[in-house]
């Protein structure tokens, strides 16, 4: 009697899940367009928003059969792309509606490509609108469709700017949608390579011969400067210097076992010439201002360009392009190294060590509209490691960052290499993206201790190969469009996040394994992590001739609670499965992974994943892996 009593009672548990979930497709009658501000908004970079301004950008809103937002795109290529997309129906349900808002008939062309002219806020069902293809109209650099109330207005634009009208069945025509990920993981080499050649170049201002000794030749180092031919040498042999000193020539500073003091106001070395270098030197007496009153700036981003951008520095970088800093000790309480406005500039194995606490310190290395490349250094506390504002193609590889609250900090910054880093103690995160830009590229890091691992964002990134151990919470999806894979997450308190509530990412091939939590879900639809029969690697205790729910209270147990592999395996939780299975209304927000693998994707990196989680794993004087 006992035993049909609990029978009873978990039929009844089945029957209140699915009365409690279930819910129909929803149909009838059209639903009406909304104002866009009230979409779940996709497409384009906030930097490309900020520079287009008022410009006409097209827009597109789709409401999804079993999705409970309405989804706003800006672009018609990534609509277009949507709602003939499987897997968007398999998360999102069919399409119900598509409308479009046309663009005023008197558009125009501007000499930057962009569409100028008034916002119609007029929205029509896609397939009443005329399109307009190919015609030299641009946003950020893409050809993109311009959609028109009427055929003849769009027979006159296509007249006046090239093109050709379409219908919207013709959609496939329409401009390339955003990437997946896979265009950020392909350009790696290519980044590092062009990343090689610009630190060779760098250093053969190392080879310049010396014209100069400082004591010898002239009695200060401004002297000497001064004194320089260009593209020689200034040497300064051992001794305390002072400080502050500006180079503005073509020179490379040297020093052996030299140092230049501040004054404790200020910053003390600033280069204001290119093909300048830096090296030997150390660097203490930095003035303690994060942010000065009289500096003005002009441009959308100004208030972020004063507020981080001239903070007294050990070395400022200013206006000078190829400029080489190398084997240079920064102490400071604020910043490090600050770059502006700098091309091919290359900071390489330097030492930072700010304020003990995060909150008293400022940046390791900023840069500001500067796509540097720095390797090889190491930052010990103080704020950000390194901070990157608007320096697409920014290269930042094989660095230490050890306390702080960010190692890596990408602020309007697109098509960036954050690879083979470790970042070690960081308060908040070892690297995050902010602003939502496009084409990052996350890979082979290793991230421990930390309070999360890896936070991306925006749109077409890649997150890949890199290790993330004892942190609250290992990786987050913010990114859309975004690949994440080869990754090892051991032994933090949530592996992965599915954080955006437009799940439009590719997440497979990962070990994801020994954590409290294997996932965390957000508000949002169905997650399918898997792909073309491959899925991610949970552990040995997974079921893998089923699809595997790692945000389940019973699938994502399975590791740590044996008695939860026993319930798993309970005709009440199968019946329940097989439901879900068969109607998607059972699917609450929700992580499923079609195909869980039966192996490790990469056993030996998850062996030293374990290894830096349980103690047993060689690591250097910070604490990175030895």
């Amino acid at each position: 009697m006992k035993s049909n009593r609990f029978v009873g009672i978990g039929l009844g548990l089945l029957v209140v899940l699915a009365a409690g979930s279930f819910v129909v497709a929803p149909g009838g009658a059209r639903p009406p367009p909304v104002d866009f501000d009230d979409t779940v908004k996709v497409g384009l970079s906030l930097e490309e928003r900020q520079s287009i301004g008022e410009r006409v950008i097209p827009r597109v809103q789709v409401s999804y059969s079993q999705y409970p937002y309405v989804v706003g795109y800006r672009g018609l290529g990534q609509a277009a792309e949507a709602v003939d997309d499987p897997l968007i129906h398999q998360q999102f349900g069919y399409p119900r509606v598509v409308y479009v808002e046309v663009a005023p008939a008197d558009v125009e062309v501007d000499d930057a490509g962009l569409l100028v002219g008034d916002r119609t806020n007029t929205w029509l069902p896609a397939e009443d609108v005329a399109y307009v293809v190919g015609s030299n109209a641009t946003i950020a650099d893409t050809t993109v469709t311009v959609p028109f109330e009427r055929e003849a207005d769009a027979s006159a634009f296509a007249d006046e700017y090239g093109g050709q009208v379409v219908e919207w069945s013709d959609r496939t025509r329409f401009e390339a949608p955003a990437g997946n990920g896979t265009t950020a993981r392909s350009r790696i080499d290519a980044h590092h390579d062009r990343a090689d050649t610009t630190v060779a170049e760098r250093h053969r201002l190392l080879e310049r011969e010396t014209s100069v000794v400082v004591g010898a030749n002239e009695p200060t180092v401004e002297a000497a400067i001064e004194a320089a031919p260009p593209n020689t040498t200034v040497l300064l042999p051992p001794g305390t210097y002072e400080g502050p000193i500006v180079v503005d020539k073509s020179v490379t500073l040297r020093g052996d076992n030299a140092t230049i003091a501040g004054t404790g106001n200020g910053s003390v070395l600033t280069v204001r010439a290119s093909d300048a270098a830096i090296t030997g030197l150390s660097i203490t007496g930095v003035g303690g201002e994060q942010e000065k009153e009289n500096v003005s700036v002009e441009g959308w981003d100004s208030h972020t360009v004063e507020a981080y951008g001239y903070a007294d520095s050990g070395i400022v970088v200013d206006d000078a392009d190829r400029v080489l800093v190398f084997r240079t000790d920064i102490a400071t309480r604020t910043a490090g190294i600050t770059v502006r406005n700098s091309e091919e500039t290359v900071v390489d194995t330097v030492s930072v060590s700010g304020a003990e606490t995060w909150e008293d310190g400022f940046m390791g290395v900023t840069t500001i509209r500067s796509p540097i490349v720095l390797q090889n250094s190491t930052f010990v506390d103080g704020r950000d490691g390194v901070y990157m504002h608007r320096s697409p193609g920014i290269t930042v590889r094989e660095n230490r960052f050890v306390g702080g609250r960010y190692g890596g900090h990408f602020m309007y910054t697109s098509d960036g290499l954050f690879a083979d880093n470790c970042a070690t103690g960081q308060q908040y995160a070892g690297v995050v993206v902010m602003t939502s830009p496009t084409g990052t590229a996350i890979s082979g890091n290793t991230v421990i201790e930390s309070g999360q691992g890896i936070v991306p964002s925006g749109s077409d990134s890649y997150v890949g190969e890199n290790t993330v151990v004892g942190t609250r919470q290992g990786i987050s999806t913010n990114a859309r469009n975004s690949l994440y894979t080869r990754n090892t997450v051991v032994g933090n308190d949530v592996g992965f996040r599915s954080a955006s509530i437009i799940p439009t990412s590719r997440v497979v091939g990962n070990d994801i394994v020994d954590n409290h939590r294997p996932v965390n879900v957000g508000t949002g639809p169905l997650r399918i992590w898997s792909h073309d029969g491959a899925g991610n690697y949970w552990g040995a205790e997974v079921d893998t001739d089923r699809e595997f729910v790692p945000s389940d209270s019973v699938d994502g147990r399975l590791h740590r609670d044996p008695a939860a592999r026993t319930l798993a395996a309970s005709p009440v939780v199968r019946g329940i499965r097989e439901l879900r299975t068969t109607a998607p209304g059972m699917r609450p927000a929700t992580v499923v992974d079609a195909h869980p693998r039966s192996t490790p994707v990469n056993e030996t990196r998850l062996e030293r994943g374990r290894a830096l989680a349980n103690g047993t794993a060689p690591t250097d004087e910070l604490g990175c892996p030895a």
